[in-house]
């Protein structure tokens, strides 16, 4: 068995995901009026084309990069989402997902896959999409019946 103490990852803290986006402005403001975000952080790379937002919730830090060559990719709804290179969704796990659903349909966010639970493995999940079309997964975890 090896250590992981000695893998290339063992100090490994934490997980960073950022966004390329065609608005930051519309979309730093979708992440913040529907999810609970705030600003942490704005810079802009003039040299690049490029303008970053940090936004933050609950220890949650996502990067949002405007850059001036954007081009869309259509991803898929799930469960096809995976058709397609690159990182399917964004995940943020929560303690109830009834409760999550409930929030999510009061507002005016799309649901790109409603509410599924896999019994096998533990998870009860939906996914939305935010402003731009981004596939953002709500995943409740328990212990799985076999």
């Amino acid at each position: 068995m090896t250590d992981k103490s000695e893998g290339l990852l063992a100090t490994v803290k934490h997980l960073g995901v950022s966004i390329a986006v065609s608005n930051l402005e519309a979309t730093a403001r979708w992440y913040k009026e529907q999810l609970g975000f705030e600003e942490v952080l704005r810079r802009e790379f003039p040299e690049f084309g490029t303008r970053i937002v940090f936004i933050e919730t609950n220890g949650v830090r996502i990067e949002l990069i405007e850059d001036k060559n954007w081009h869309p990719i259509n991803r898929p709804d799930p469960p096809q989402h995976t058709s397609i290179q690159g990182v399917s969704q964004i995940t943020f796990k929560v303690d109830d997902i009834q409760a999550a659903i409930a929030r999510v349909k009061s507002r005016p966010i799309k649901i790109a896959w409603d509410l599924v639970i896999v019994k096998d493995i533990g998870f009860k999940e939906f996914f939305i999409r935010d402003n731009e079309g981004n596939i953002i997964q709500f995943l409740e975890t328990f212990e799985p019946i076999r």
